[in-house]
């Protein structure tokens, strides 16, 4: 037998090569590291997402905070006309009637804004766990991969709205029923409303990832954030919060100074403002989906999913 050339031994098509490693040797193939992360990671992994996929996560997020603001200022138009200014209330015995508009305004604000936004938590829970490996997603391919999940995320979602909207009633009601009485029962309702909006942060990004359906994308939410870590995920979570409401009030305080509190730049101000923080909570809410996933089960289910 002749001896033949040495050939290079072909590579796996489905896993890509490794580009780079990081500061702590860890192998890096898109916007983290494949390693445990830490704040720094989430805050540059994030930026990561946003400038390599600015389509799919900006001009998403930039057509939901459109959409919604304008569908809700129609809504409010339609149903419930303008409202008072605030400081007409100073001074007055309040009944119902004052009320009632403003809680209108919330009620309108949270359904518009909440059904949009389950079209933007399913970009980019497309979009990240694949950058995470190094892929770039199209605003179009991102929404065509999301469409298909909208109706597991759509019912996870009211699922959540049922069990939070039951633990606000139980911590409200006693209270207005029993006044100082009623705090013995609103004080548990709290505390479970509290360790349940951090347990089940998840579940509507396994409802896409994972296409589980509600009650089972809640329960692996909850396992989930307790197999790494409540207290680490609620601080992050807090964290992000505190920022990103800050950002919201500058803009919202620069716009108004600049347009002289116009329907525009109120609207622009809200448009903007939306776009970013929406963007970015829900890319490093992602990321923490996928460093918890792969902290408490190894990183290949998700590999092969990003694939």
């Amino acid at each position: 037998m002749t001896d033949r050339p040495d050939q290079p031994e072909p590579q796996h098509p489905s896993i890509p090569e490794p580009r780079r490693t990081d500061h702590t040797g860890a192998i890096q193939l898109g916007i983290v590291a494949l390693r445990p992360l830490h704040l720094p990671d989430f805050v540059g992994g994030m930026f990561g997402a946003l400038r390599r996929n600015a389509g799919a996560l900006l001009g998403v997020s930039f057509g939901v905070s459109l959409a919604a603001e304008l569908l809700r200022r129609l809504l409010l138009t339609l149903f419930v006309g303008d409202l008072p200014p605030l400081d007409t209330l100073s001074g007055k015995q309040l009944v119902w009637a004052d009320f009632s508009p403003y809680l209108a305004d919330l009620v309108i604000t949270a359904a518009t804004l909440g059904l949009f936004t389950l079209l933007l938590v399913a970009v980019v829970n497309v979009v990240v766990p694949r950058a995470v490996f190094g892929h770039t997603t199209s605003a179009r391919h991102a929404l065509g991969e999301a469409g298909p999940t909208l109706g597991r995320l759509i019912a996870t979602a009211a699922l959540l709205v049922v069990i939070f909207t039951a633990l606000i009633a139980v911590a409200v009601l006693p209270v207005a029923a029993a006044g100082a009485g009623g705090i013995l029962i609103s004080i548990p309702a709290l505390v479970g409303l509290v360790y349940l909006s951090i347990a089940f942060t998840f579940a509507r990004a396994i409802a896409v990832v994972e296409g589980l359906g509600p009650s089972a994308a809640l329960d692996r939410s909850r396992k989930l954030v307790h197999a790494v870590g409540w207290w680490r995920l609620a601080g992050i979570t807090a964290l992000v919060g505190f920022v990103l409401g800050l950002i919201t009030v500058v803009v919202n305080t620069l716009f108004a100074r600049i347009s002289g509190d116009s329907v525009i730049g109120e609207i622009l101000a809200v448009v903007l403002a939306g776009t970013f923080t929406g963007a970015v909570s829900l890319t490093i809410e992602s990321l923490l989906y996928v460093d918890y996933r792969a902290r408490s089960e190894g990183i290949d289910g998700l590999w092969l999913k990003a694939g």
